[in-house]
């Protein structure tokens, strides 16, 4: 299923949540949506839900419009920020409630991509259902659990099993890993994005946090307040960011005035892990640790270059560094991006 936004404005009242927003998601795609908290991305979601409505623009699936389609018949699956599991049933009964959701509209005609009970099969069949796809999400034997007896990591697998029970052609993810600790939410995206390519189902995955886009995702699409600033692929929207608010945003990043590099543009981004301390190199900048970040395998170097402050990747042996000590900054020129000028640049988060 291919859906496509198409220059889409939504309001409050006198607010503009988005403003003439264009976005194309592949068949079989996965496109995080990443930006600050209030930049139209959850918005955007429930556009593409039929949870709203735009005020200009259009919402296709598979180059149809689903303007005035309801939720129920628009043959997506969503999964919440706090998973909205039935405390009062067991697992299998929330994953079997979502079967009860496999009706489509008259005007559209779904593929099933996974065998699913046709209207009138016997109970047993929605049982082999049910244990399908609690055995794709990692959670055979808890059939009989209630909610509160799950953990969270557990209680998220349930929500996305729940959704892809009605057989889905597009599945959304509104921040489904937000509430969780670091550790399991690593661990959960490699096992969301392991099952979304399984099942190649087209999905939305909602997040404020930058890593996790650039984890997931085939391609990431950045939102500043109201607008989409780029789409591309991870690697593009980290090496070639399309704005300053981009480059900004996504991974950590220095941007230099020209001037300093003696380099001819505005702005030129290198990123942290592309600087080498002490060594030659076609710039060399000298400066002053004012401050330092120790991370395992690595440690964060802050220094002060002519009043600029420069992040430096530095590998662990050099953590004996100390603040105050004088280094030299080497660059490279291949690793210098200069930063397109004929773009606007919005607010730094």
């Amino acid at each position: 299923m291919r859906v496509t936004v198409k220059d889409v404005t939504k309001r409050f009242g006198a607010t503009i949540a988005l403003e003439n927003v264009s976005l194309d998601v592949g068949d079989g795609e996965l496109v995080a949506l990443v930006g600050p908290s209030g930049c139209g991305k959850t918005t955007l979601l429930r556009l593409i839900a039929g949870f709203e409505t735009p005020d200009a623009g259009d919402i296709l699936f598979d180059g149809r419009s689903v303007l005035g389609v309801p939720p129920e018949r628009r043959g997506v699956g969503i999964v919440f920020q706090n998973y909205a599991l039935f405390p009062h049933m067991t697992v299998f009964q929330n994953v079997a409630y979502g079967l009860k959701f496999r009706q489509t509209s008259p005007d559209f005609v779904w593929t099933v991509r996974l065998r699913r009970p046709r209207a009138g099969e016997d109970v047993r069949s929605r049982r082999s259902l049910v244990r399908e796809l609690l055995e794709l999400v990692g959670l055979s034997g808890l059939e009989n659990r209630m909610p509160a007896e799950l953990s969270a990591g557990q209680q998220q697998r349930v929500a996305l099993a729940r959704a892809l029970a009605p057989s889905p052609q597009v599945l959304l993810l509104d921040e489904p890993l937000s509430a969780l600790d670091a550790k399991l939410r690593e661990r959960l995206r490699l096992e969301i994005k392991k099952i979304q390519r399984t099942l190649k189902i087209t999905t939305v995955y909602v997040t404020h946090d930058q890593e996790e886009a650039l984890a997931v995702a085939d391609r990431v699409a950045v939102m500043s307040v109201s607008h989409l600033e780029q789409i591309g692929t991870p690697q593009e929207v980290y090496n070639t960011p399309a704005t300053e608010f981009v480059a900004r945003f996504i991974g950590r990043g220095n941007l230099l005035p020209g001037e300093l590099l003696g380099v001819d543009a505005t702005r030129v981004l290198v990123r942290p892990e592309r600087i080498r301390l002490n060594q030659s190199a076609n710039y060399t900048l000298s400066g002053k640790i004012i401050a330092k970040e120790f991370a395992g395998d690595a440690v964060w170097l802050h220094v002060d270059v002519s009043g600029t402050a420069l992040i430096v990747k530095a590998p662990s042996p050099d953590q004996a560094l100390h603040e105050g000590d004088a280094v030299h900054l080497g660059i490279d020129r291949s690793d210098l991006y200069i930063l397109p000028s004929d773009r606007r640049s919005p607010p730094t988060p």
